[in-house]
């Protein structure tokens, strides 16, 4: 080319004879830098795209090695979908019941809660007051009193100002409550105490005059209690030297008090079991587990204060010593689905998949009862790629409670890994009608369901 053009511009140059042009026709001089420009450009705009193409393809790397290093595994070897959900403030506690019995010996006042609590207790001759700051009722009191040997004991428990107040009025200096806070399952149990002194021969049998919403009419309480009011409680009896019960002694006959009357307040001071687990509430870990050990250490055997110390190591993030000391715990506590679910969550996220299912395979409570455990084995077959095992789980549980969105998703994933997409598409739009489901995994739900195509 070089030379034709050098050729074509000579002739040019010496204004040729028309004879002197053989290859004249159509032909003339190329502009070789200006091709040599647009080939420079051409180049550079490759390079451009090419560039840009790198880039992207180096983002979305970026991005997959980020889901995988925060934990978020892609979704169809997801366990469950993870929620991102926002930090909620917990509503107030509430009192959801309060139930008194009288055996003749002592009123118990059973208050049971949603959550723990904190309260202030003042005394006054003849009253005890506990106040329960930020704690809810229903607008209707509780209240009763007890009759024994001419003497009678006032309770009422009521909602006031910013919180709940439990007043109980009676017996002059005689009155003694006791009171403690414990957990019961998954409520908390406020028990108040009253001894009351043994009668003279004749007095009258005590009964419970009341016990409703100041507006109901009175009533016998005599209907059969819930398992956990009908707990059993320790009788606080005191014993002589020589072990024996110390007879009781016979009421005495008490002045009414002259003069003003003697007020003693004192906040509640908490047990340390008590403390433990508030700290345990409160994510306070490295608290929690220095109280926890020491309870452990001189209460192996309470199975209360294992779970919470298994909680507060997975909470603090300590796997390593979670995995070395649970599957002991478990050893002693074979049937407790708790302590069960701990581990396998601990070996799921060490990545010993095929050890969770294990765990979680012995020992499976009832379905119905522990639909959580069933929904973590189902997320553990997926795990370890089981997929007939997980669905056929996750079948159980939508069938319990079809609007649960996340076992729904779950099960959509494991039938489109059996490649039943009729069945899948069915459940990834079940799950978006349901409930539970974050922003990913509802886009995740939906563009599976748009993407599977249903055989005609």
């Amino acid at each position: 080319m070089s030379l034709v053009n050098d050729m074509l511009r000579d002739l040019e140059a010496r204004r040729a004879a028309p004879g002197e042009w053989p290859l004249r026709d159509g032909l003339q001089a190329v502009d070789e830098a200006g091709a040599a420009r647009r080939e420079r450009t051409e180049r550079l705009r490759r390079g451009l795209i090419w560039l840009g193409a790198v880039i992207l393809l180096g983002v979305m790397v970026g991005l997959m090695i980020g889901r995988v290093v925060n934990g978020d595994p892609p979704p169809f070897f997801a366990s469950e979908p993870v929620a991102n959900t926002p930090v909620v403030v917990p509503p107030a506690p509430r009192v959801l019941e309060v139930l008194p019995q009288n055996d003749g010996r002592r009123l118990l006042l059973q208050v049971l809660l949603d959550s723990s609590v904190a309260y202030q207790r003042s005394e006054e001759s003849g009253a005890v007051s506990l106040f329960l700051p930020g704690v809810q009722m229903g607008a209707e009191p509780y209240q009763g009193r007890v009759q024994k040997a001419g003497r009678s004991l006032s309770w009422r428990v009521e909602a006031k100002g910013d919180g709940v107040q439990i007043l109980l009025v009676g017996l002059g200096e005689q009155l003694q409550l006791s009171d403690r806070l414990e957990p019961a399952g998954d409520r908390w149990l406020l028990w108040l105490e009253v001894p009351l002194q043994a009668a003279a021969a004749e007095a009258v049998e005590p009964a419970v005059e009341a016990f409703a919403p100041a507006t109901a009419a009175p009533v016998e309480v005599e209907a059969p209690l819930p398992d956990w009011a009908s707990r059993s409680v320790p009788a606080a009896s005191p014993r002589s030297p020589t072990g024996a019960p110390t007879p009781a002694a016979k009421e005495p006959v008490v002045e009414p008090p002259s003069g003003p009357p003697q007020v003693r307040i004192s906040s509640h001071q908490a047990n340390p079991r008590t403390q433990a687990h508030q700290h345990l509430l409160e994510q306070d870990y490295p608290r929690a587990i220095r109280e926890l050990e020491a309870l452990h250490a001189s209460h192996s055997r309470d199975l209360e204060v294992v779970r919470w110390l298994a909680q507060a190591y997975q909470g603090a993030g300590q796997s390593a010593q979670l995995l070395a000391w649970l599957p002991a715990q478990l050893r002693q506590h074979p049937q407790d689905a708790e302590l069960r679910m701990l581990l396998a969550r601990a070996q799921l996220q060490s990545g010993a998949m095929a050890a969770a299912v294990a765990t979680l395979s012995q020992q499976a409570p009832a379905l119905s009862s522990e639909p959580g455990y069933h929904a973590l084995l189902a997320a553990s077959y997926q795990q370890t790629r089981q997929w007939a095992q997980s669905a056929a789980v996750y079948r159980q549980l939508v069938a319990l409670r079809q609007a649960q969105a996340t076992w729904q998703l779950g099960l959509a994933i494991a039938l489109e890994q059996l490649e039943q997409p009729t069945e899948a598409v069915k459940h990834y739009r079940l799950a978006l009608q349901g409930q539970g489901l974050d922003d990913s995994s509802r886009r995740f739900a939906s563009e599976r369901a748009g993407a599977l195509k249903e055989p005609s």
